[in-house]
Formats: structure tokens, C-alpha cells, sequence
């Protein structure tokens, strides 16, 4: 997703401007570079916090406090010659046991790309409308939005998402999921994470988990699916009224509640677990929910 043009940067003091500041044990980060309007940025490294926001002027600008032992190197364009088309940061950390980690903030425009990956770090994106690429262990990604590619990977940080993304992959071991607004075609993993979406339209989804919980509380747009799968986690669908949709619900051990509509569950194959179809409306769209231990849920 991200290629990256680069040439080798001598950063000058000048030009990156790391010096020192009246805290302690910290130095100041200022990098500014002319770029193109659809750069591709990637940081990487020790950094604690990083905000990132798309603006409209044809530049980069990173600034932030680093701990003083800690290094930022950069490679990409810049100087003299034309706007960069690619620029790389990475940030080694600081040496001693405990030392602070860094925080950032980085400015790129709309239409820009970027990668970013840290260990335990709080990422939070906003009026990016280009790519993103989101990569952390433990703490929380944020965006806020529309970007038109968003993927999103975590350990145990929590991702939350408000906005529209066209296409969104976010997984996670055990953090939770959560997305308000839309997409036209969602996947999303987790082993034991709770996942959330709703508030909007989704035209392609597909959720599998674990052991987390799903709830969808958004509107399947027409022509469009809905593929839940989660081994014991409980699923659960809010219907909309005036939803057009048709839903096949199946479990294995688990059982199905109703709320929608009087129609009740069958025993499923061999006496075990539950099936439920049902159309709603005219059945525009189409929705598969399947648990193996699981509860399932439709309610308005």
C-alpha cells in the first residue's frame, strides 16, 4: 500500500530542526518540507503519541518533543528541487531503562498516504481523505473522516472510527472495534474484541471473531451484504424500521431471539442449535448471521 519514492536526505539542523527546549531531558522536533498533494509519509518507530491532520497547503510539517537521547532520521525529498512524492521518518528511542516516549504532531494534505507503526502509542487521524495505514501493540487508534483506504492493525489498543471510509480492513487480537458513519466494503477480524458498527450504511461487511461480541446497528444498503461469523461471541443485529433485508441466522449450540417480527426460530440439524429466515420488506440486501456457541440477537 505504501510505495514510497525516496532519495537519501543530510538533514541539517537547519532543515530539521532539532534542538533542545526548556524541559528537561526532551528536544523539540521541526521538520517542515514542501510535498506533493499526494505524498506518501511513513513514520515508524518510539514514538508514545502521534496526531496526524490533512490540511490543505502543500506541505509537511512534523513537530512534537522527543526524549533528548532519542534519534529521528528521515529519508525522502526535499531542499531546493521539486515538492517531495515520498518521505520516511523513524525514531529510535530513548536508551535509558523508562525513559519518555515521543509526541508528535503531523501535518499532510488531504490526499496524502500515510504509514504508521509503534509499539504501545495513541494514534489519532483526522481529514485525511488519501490512504491510511495504522500498525500498533497496546493504546488506541483513532480516526476521524473519510479516507478513501483505511487499514487498521492492533494488538490490545482499542480502534474507533467516525466517518466514511470506502474501504476499511481493521483487526485486532483482544481491542475493541468500534465504527460510526459508513463504508462500502468493511472487514473487520478479531479473536476476542467487541465490534461495533452503526449510525450509518454499509453496502459490503464482513465481521469474524472469536470470542468478542458483534452488534450492528447500521442499515445494509441495497444490494448489499452482511456476513457475521463468531465462534461463542453473541450477535447482535438492530433492524431499522423500513429495513429491506433478507436474513439467514443459524447456531449450532447457541440460540436465536427474535424481536422483530413473530416468526420463531427452528431447531437446527440433528435437534441442536437454531435457523431463522426471514425477509424484511423485499429483501434488497442480504444478511448471513452464523455462531457455533453463540447467541443471536435481531431486534429493532
Amino acid at each position: 500500500m505504501m510505495i514510497v519514492e525516496t532519495v537519501r536526505l543530510h538533514w541539517l539542523l537547519g532543515a530539521l530542526a532539532l534542538a533542545t527546549t526548556p524541559v528537561p531531558g526532551q528536544q523539540k522536533v521541526d521538520a517542515r518540507v514542501a510535498v506533493t498533494r499526494d505524498v506518501h509519509v511513513r513514520i515508524n518507530g518510539a514514538f508514545g503519541e502521534l496526531r496526524v491532520t490533512g490540511w490543505e497547503k502543500d506541505s509537511l510539517v512534523l513537530t512534537g518533543l522527543l526524549p533528548k537521547d532519542a534519534r529521528l532520521d528521515g529519508m525522502g525529498g526535499m531542499g531546493g528541487g521539486p515538492p517531495a512524492k515520498g518521505l520516511k521518518f523513524y525514531i529510535e528511542g530513548s536508551s535509558r531503562p523508562g525513559g519518555a516516549s515521543g509526541s508528535l504532531e503531523l501535518f499532510v494534505p488531504f490526499g496524502a498516504t500515510v504509514w504508521a507503526k509503534s509499539g504501545s502509542a495513541r494514534i489519532a487521524v483526522q481529514g485525511v481523505t488519501g490512504g491510511l495505514d495504522l500498525n500498533i501493540v497496546g493504546g488506541s487508534i483513532t480516526v476521524t473522516g473519510n479516507p478513501r483506504e483505511l487499514n487498521v492493525e492492533s494488538m490490545d489498543g482499542a480502534v474507533e472510527v467516525t466517518g466514511a471510509p470506502v474501504w476499511m480492513r481493521a483487526k485486532t487480537a483482544t481491542g475493541a472495534i468500534v465504527l460510526r458513519g459508513s463504508c462500502t466494503d468493511a472487514g473487520v477480524t478479531t479473536v476476542a474484541g467487541a465490534v461495533t458498527l452503526r449510525d450509518g450504511t454499509f453496502e459490503r461487511t464482513r465481521i469474524e471473531t472469536v470470542t468478542g461480541d458483534v452488534t450492528f446497528a447500521g442499515a445494509v444498503a441495497r444490494a448489499g451484504s452482511l456476513t457475521i461469523d463468531s465462534h461463542s461471541g453473541t450477535i447482535s443485529m438492530h433492524v431499522g424500521a423500513g429495513a429491506s433485508v433478507d436474513v439467514e441466522a443459524t447456531t449450532i449450540i447457541g440460540d436465536i431471539l427474535n424481536s422483530v417480527t413473530s416468526r420463531r426460530p427452528a431447531p437446527g440439524r440433528e435437534g441442536r442449535g437454531a435457523e431463522l429466515t426471514l425477509t424484511l420488506g423485499t429483501g434488497d440486501a442480504h444478511a448471513t448471521l452464523r455462531s457455533f456457541k453463540g447467541n443471536i440477537r435481531l431486534t429493532r
